[in-house]
């Protein structure tokens, strides 16, 4: 069995250092300390009826404390949440390893204290030959979970991941920041920094939401992004939180879905570097990319409105129609050049309309003036309408308000026809009703 794993390992590292994009840098030595969590730590495959998160966890302590190595979890179904990673430690998850979390929380790259300049360092989760599936499908709307936050950590790596979900609140992968008030000037880092991910998967994800969402982080790529429902790539700061903001991220081949949008450019307070994105595709979302002004909210630490770099970029962004695209209905609605697609929404139960399902209106929705975002070479398949205009901005919505033309849709469509149990319902991952499909070559 040891044989078995070394040869997958070894040849998985041998591609993985002539791939590896330049913000991670690989530490990990594949003929280093190791240790089997099943053989060592008595995991045991029991479809996740036991939490083994202490078996998990202890492991994680041990490598930290040999200096660091790999730490394998052989395939199987099994339940963990809470997962702190430490310094030097990588998790090999075997492909098709199936977790079923009972805490709001799966993975946490994060230190110690998350104060000061106290940091991991050096620390990933992968799939080794293939992907490994976080599952919490059993959730609904208003639920909340997510399957990794990253934090104060440096040189990090997630890769080959499915995340199963069933539109519960937040996002998939969250990277913030430090919450301290303090000067962080001298700090070493204060937000996620140098990292790496890619050939990530999520499906059924909230429309306030998604994939990733980016409060703060530094010189990290996303290679490989798939997003059913949501937005797969959320660069969008909290708009209550000091010290926000990314610098020198770059994103390659980002993918949604019968979502809301590919890539959210939305800075509220915010003060953001370069953002350089090549290869962004929407089918049937509402949205390819969706690039705003900076909001601050009243008590914002923050009142200056932000702003990403001018130097950003987007690139090579291809879009298909179709009419499974979600959507805030009090912002489509008027989006649309006239109402004879009325009849494609379909609002959802909860919130009596916040989110619809509708026709994709767009590739590009710009509302932004404080800043420029170049946007190069798009390309529209199957649209009846905006063929001619790719991008359009504030100008190009019908005059009227959002909230009110939402009211008089939903007044004029009370019927159950018009309306849909997404989020509502759990979804069925059954082998009839769900066809796992690769968008990515692995």
């Amino acid at each position: 069995m040891k044989i078995k794993y070394l040869k997958v390992i070894t040849v998985f590292i041998l591609l993985l250092t002539v791939s590896m994009h330049a913000q991670y840098k690989e530490t990990m030595n594949p003929n280093g300390f190791r240790l089997n969590l099943k053989n060592d730590y008595g995991l045991v495959d029991d479809n996740a009826t036991t939490d083994q998160s202490a078996k998990l966890i202890k492991a994680i302590a041990s490598v930290n404390k040999k200096g660091g190595g790999q730490l394998i979890i052989p395939k199987g179904v099994y339940s963990f949440s809470g997962i702190k990673l430490k310094s030097n430690v990588h998790l090999l998850i075997e492909a098709g390893t199936i977790i079923k979390p009972k805490g709001n929380v799966v993975f946490l790259f994060d230190s110690k204290t998350g104060k000061g300049q106290d940091y991991i360092e050096n620390t990933s989760v992968r799939g080794v030959g293939g992907k490994f599936i976080i599952d919490f499908h059993t959730l609904v709307y208003k639920q909340k979970q997510r399957a990794v936050i990253i934090r104060m950590a440096k040189n990090f790596l997630i890769e080959n991941m499915i995340v199963k979900d069933n539109y519960s609140t937040y996002s998939s992968i969250v990277l913030t920041l430090t919450l301290t008030k303090e000067d962080i000037s001298d700090w070493v880092i204060s937000r996620p920094t140098d990292g790496l991910i890619r050939n990530i998967c999520n499906f059924k994800a909230n429309p306030g939401y998604g994939l990733v969402q980016c409060h703060g982080a530094q010189s990290v790529h996303f290679e490989n992004l798939y997003s059913l429902g949501g937005i797969t790539l959320r660069l969008e700061a909290g708009a209550d939180l000091i010290h926000a903001g990314v610098f020198d991220l770059s994103a390659k081949n980002i993918i949604n879905e019968n979502g809301r949008m590919t890539v959210l450019m939305a800075p509220h307070s915010a003060k953001s570097g370069v953002v350089t994105i090549d290869g962004v595709s929407a089918i049937s979302s509402t949205y390819a990319v969706g690039i705003s002004n900076g909001f601050v909210k009243k008590n914002a630490p923050d009142p200056i409105p932000g702003y990403f770099d001018n130097k950003s970029s987007i690139k090579n962004i291809h879009v298909t129609y179709g009419t499974n695209g979600q959507s805030r209905s009090d912002q489509a609605l008027l989006s649309l050049p006239n109402k004879e697609l009325y009849h494609l929404f379909k609002a959802w139960r909860p919130e009596n309309g916040k989110f619809f399902d509708g026709p994709a209106i767009t590739a590009v929705y710009k509302h932004n003036t404080a800043y420029n975002v170049t946007v190069q070479n798009i390309t529209m398949k199957g649209y009846p309408h905006y063929n001619d205009k790719p991008i359009i901005t504030k100008a190009d919505v019908r005059k009227g308000k959002g909230w009110d033309e939402k009211k008089s849709w939903l007044a004029a469509h009370q019927e159950d026809e018009w309306k849909t149990d997404k989020g509502v319902a759990i979804y069925d991952y059954s082998v009839e009703a769900y066809i796992y499909k690769n968008p990515f070559k692995e």
